[in-house]
């Protein structure tokens, strides 16, 4: 593609200086067309300007896979964190997540170290519901506040939101997976997000698996209660809801693979 258009520069450049201003153009479109399709190698690579330069910066697929977290290497949750996490990026936010990773056979960790590079300027908290695991990782998880209790219990998690304050910027539920424990943390620890704030429930699948207390569709779950939800942001005002503590918040979800997005309005 490149070769025709230069013999044609060579050629107008021959014929009169009047045609400069083409060439000058023709050069310009060259230009222009290399960069645009240079654009998709870099989709998964999101750029940051280092020593005055454009360099590819480390997506959090890059970083998760770096630490080994079950995020991306079980699950796919990197097209949904990248996504609704990216603007957050270099800002000065406050999160929680539900679950250490005491039961992983990796260990605790792997979710921390990944979120403590992918937010340069976070301010990190933890509930785990292992004590002695928390205590035998303290060293190693000290950028983080950590509180051990059940995500099931609802005065643990009412003392936990007077300890720190709420206004959290994301919270994310990776804890126990069963149906209790997501659907009473939802319902505890929304207030606890900030107006413009997100909600992540992982591991949805669970909703499916009786060892989890799951069950067939429409049973009484985590996933039957965002269906709901949903209900309840679509129905029309005269219509009465089923959460309204949480729907009347709620600006949108969105789903994807054993994970969703609940936001909280602005």
């Amino acid at each position: 593609m490149l070769l025709p258009l230069f013999n044609q520069f060579k050629s107008l450049a021959s014929k009169s200086s009047s045609r400069i201003p083409i060439i000058i153009a023709v050069v310009v479109l060259i230009f222009l067309t290399a960069v645009w399709h240079g654009r998709s190698s870099m989709t998964d690579h999101p750029l940051g300007y280092v020593k005055g330069a454009f360099a590819p910066r480390p997506s959090f697929y890059d970083i998760a896979t770096k630490y080994g977290t079950d995020k991306v290497t079980v699950h796919t949750y990197h097209r949904m964190y990248e996504h609704r996490l990216a603007p957050l990026r270099d800002q000065k936010i406050k999160m929680l997540e539900i679950g250490l990773g005491c039961d992983m056979g990796y260990g605790p960790g792997a979710s921390y170290y990944t979120w403590l590079e992918y937010f340069p300027h976070v301010d990190l908290y933890y509930i785990e519901y292992d004590a002695e695991c928390a205590h035998r990782w303290a060293n190693k998880t000290d950028k983080a506040t950590i509180f051990t209790g059940d995500q099931a219990d609802v005065d643990f998690l009412t003392q936990f939101m007077l300890n720190v304050g709420g206004n959290f910027d994301v919270i994310i539920d990776d804890g126990g997976h069963t149906m209790n424990q997501q659907k009473i943390s939802l319902r505890t620890l929304w207030p606890a997000i900030k107006p413009g704030g997100i909600y992540f429930i992982e591991d949805l699948a669970t909703s499916y698996l009786a060892g989890y207390g799951g069950g067939a569709i429409g049973s009484d779950t985590m996933m039957n209660d965002l269906k709901i939800m949903l209900d309840d942001i679509n129905r029309p005002p005269n219509v009465p809801i089923t959460f309204p503590k949480v729907s009347n918040q709620v600006v949108s979800f969105e789903f994807t693979q054993e994970v969703v997005a609940l936001t909280k309005f602005s």
